[in-house]
């Protein structure tokens, strides 16, 4: 809690002292707030108070509770990240394993899932056993009457729900048709966030990143000079805030969740995230590109496509005549317009 207020207190550049003329919270109570549970002088905000901070920032009331992630958590993943991109095997900074820059979605490799000892442990269990009995269990209409005598509306679905745990006594007793079939579906897919991050960064904002953490051989050496929050953090946050629209998104810090084995990690939700953003980006730009001119674009776009030259030519052809057509129906339009009474 206090971290938060403090750090978003120091990006904005607010003094306590301003803080509290505009909150009207005495500056030792919010002192107070930004000490530590057990530090001396500590204090706990009042509900309205919360409020009254959440509201000066401009943040949700979670995110300045120390819900989620904080924006300076992220960036030191994030650093970590790109410091380490061609780096194998390794521990990043929080709670799951990086391998080349990727991220793995449930923070566990797949010699990890093969050993896990109950498959209802693993994501997605029932959903997949369901479709196993189905597959399985032949319900003919007797046995439905059977089987459901409490209920006048029977389903099948409820059939399967009703009777999941004598079902799959009966049919899966060991699980492990299930089992191999989820591990082989989940395989622990990843993202490279190296990647994305070298999409959503310029070439030479991340050289700069990799020069300056390239002396630390040791990751637990680069993760303290990270953690000190010095003067090269924040100039390389500045980069990162300039660049990448979800570290402004507090509603979207403070949902990130803790990693609990087969929950999907929080830094592949983070990932995940700059992954969606990325793929925005590129379509802006293609959008951007085809404003300006909507032919060149198109055609940019159809000989990028894995077909024959023909193809390529008959294709442009019709998306010319539409974009023709598009170009008369606006001419027509802008006529009819202008012809209406002011």
């Amino acid at each position: 809690m206090g971290k938060r207020i403090k750090e978003l207190r120091k990006e904005r550049g607010v003094t306590l002292k301003t803080l509290s003329d505009a909150v009207g919270i005495a500056v030792s109570t919010l002192s107070g707030y930004e000490k530590e549970v057990g530090e001396k002088g500590y204090r706990y905000p009042k509900i309205e108070n919360w409020r009254k901070l959440a509201d000066y920032f401009k943040v949700p009331v979670d995110y300045v509770e120390g819900r989620g992630w904080s924006q300076d958590d992220v960036v030191e993943f994030l650093l970590f990240m790109i410091a380490n991109r061609y780096h194998g095997f390794i521990y990043g900074p929080f709670s799951v394993e990086v391998d080349n820059g990727k991220v793995f979605k449930y923070g566990l490799d797949k010699v990890y899932l093969n050993l896990s000892d109950d498959p209802k442990d693993l994501p997605g269990y029932k959903e997949k056993m369901k479709e196993y009995l189905e597959q399985q269990v032949k319900i003919d209409d007797n046995e439905k009457g059977r089987k459901a005598t409490h209920s006048d509306d029977y389903l099948q679905d409820d059939y399967y729900d009703d009777y999941f745990d004598e079902l799959v006594g009966v049919y899966a007793p060991d699980d492990e048709v299930v089992r191999q079939s989820l591990i082989d579906e989940i395989d622990n897919p990843t993202i490279d966030l190296a990647s994305v991050l070298g999409g959503l960064l310029p070439g030479d904002e991340i050289r700069k990143i990799e020069t300056a953490y390239i002396e630390f051989d040791f990751n637990d050496v680069l993760l303290e000079e990270l953690h000190s929050r010095n003067e090269t953090f924040f100039a390389f946050k500045k980069i990162l805030l300039d660049n990448i629209k979800s570290l402004s998104d507090y509603a979207f810090l403070a949902s990130i969740g803790e990693w609990w084995e087969m929950q999907l990690s929080p830094e592949y939700v983070i990932a995940k995230r700059l992954f969606d953003e990325l793929q925005e980006k590129k379509f802006d730009s293609k959008m951007a590109s085809f404003k300006v001119d909507p032919y060149k674009a198109s055609k940019k776009n159809i000989d990028a496509m894995s077909i024959t030259s023909n193809d390529h030519k008959l294709l442009f052809e019709i998306v010319a005549h539409l974009l023709d057509e598009n170009k008369e129906l606006k001419k027509r339009v802008d006529q009819l317009e202008n012809k209406l009474p002011k």
